[in-house]
């Protein structure tokens, strides 16, 4: 599950550098046949475009499917929202 690690690691950065001073959660859940990871903060005060030449999101989807997970990321009712699920 280090996959899981360095996903939780880049979302907290990604909310640090995008959001700072807003509150961030993290939820880890195993189940039997999953493991999911949710990190949601509120949104930053600017706005970026899609081209930011960034390679965070792209890297922990990437790291996530040589583990057999799955990867999705993005603005959800006010919030940013990073999930990533792997399935055991």
């Amino acid at each position: 599950m280090v996959s899981l690690v360095g996903v939780a690691r880049e979302a907290l950065t990604n909310a640090a550098k995008h959001a700072p001073g807003r509150p961030v959660s993290l939820l880890l859940r195993f189940t039997p046949s999953e493991v999911r990871l949710r990190v949601w903060n509120g949104l930053g005060d600017t706005v970026r475009s899609e081209d930011t030449g960034g390679f965070g999101l792209t890297g922990m989807g990437e790291r996530l499917a040589l583990a057999g997970g799955t990867l999705t990321a993005g603005p959800d009712g006010g919030r940013w929202t990073v999930e990533a699920v792997v399935r055991t």
